[in-house]
């Protein structure tokens, strides 16, 4: 069985410093390596199975991303995207709503324009929250990144820390292609392992992602709303 003829292609975005490298590196070679050049931008290529699908992989580890035109580019490239932030570094939590914000308004223009991209409203990203293992300098908890996600609609939330599992690094490559390529494998997948996220509902519009009703999405949704609401009256 040869490699498909399309790479799936990734993009991962994020302030300097949160990981991106590291989280890439892990994923191709299973070696962590804590030292990279934060102005190197870079697309990684490697064949990987999943699912029983020989696939070629493009991962884009992307450097500091001050040109709007340069952001569009890597958008218009990927396929999916993920957005990765530290747990030690509010401020790289926070730029993962610009950087969906973008994203989103990226992907309406592409609509407008007739141009063939992801239908629905949740969009293939996934929101990494990393180095969960530097527990005294945590900033942003568990709590938070979840309801982060499910605010901005993303396919999937995940916290881990790049050194020291390789095996959260990969479920987050694996499901984003599933979510893109076998939806139907992905929600049984989440089904069956009891996912951190559930499907999301658009808290905008408050549509149900393709394949599913709203009444089977709406009680999980109204808990991360009630949640949001705790967390801002406590701050």
């Amino acid at each position: 069985m040869g490699v498909r003829s399309r790479p799936f292609r990734v993009v991962v975005l994020g302030q300097n410093g949160v990981g991106k490298s590291a989280f890439i590196v892990r994923y191709l070679t299973r070696r962590f390596i804590g030292e990279y050049d934060p102005n190197l931008e870079k697309v990684y290529t490697n064949s990987r199975n999943i699912d029983g699908d020989l696939i070629m992989m493009e991962i884009l580890d992307t450097a500091r991303q001050e040109e709007c035109l340069m952001l569009e580019q890597n958008l218009k490239w990927a396929e999916a995207y993920v957005l990765m932030y530290a747990v030690t570094d509010r401020c790289s939590f926070n730029e993962c709503s610009r950087l969906k914000f973008l994203i989103s308004n990226y992907t309406k223009k592409q609509r407008r324009s007739s141009v063939s991209v992801p239908e629905g409203n949740c969009l293939p990203v996934a929101l990494v929250g990393n180095q969960t293992d530097r527990i005294y300098d945590r900033m942003v908890s568990e709590e938070e990144g979840r309801l982060k996600a499910a605010e901005l609609s993303c396919m999937g939330f995940y916290e881990m820390s790049v050194r020291e599992s390789i095996d959260d690094v990969v479920a987050v490559f694996e499901n984003l292609y599933l979510y893109c390529r076998k939806p139907k494998k992905f929600r049984s997948r989440q089904k069956q392992s009891g996912s951190d996220l559930p499907p999301i509902v658009s808290l905008s519009t408050g549509a149900p992602p393709p394949g599913m009703s709203l009444p089977d999405v709406l009680p999980q949704t109204e808990v991360f709303k009630r949640r949001k609401r705790a967390l801002q009256t406590i701050s």
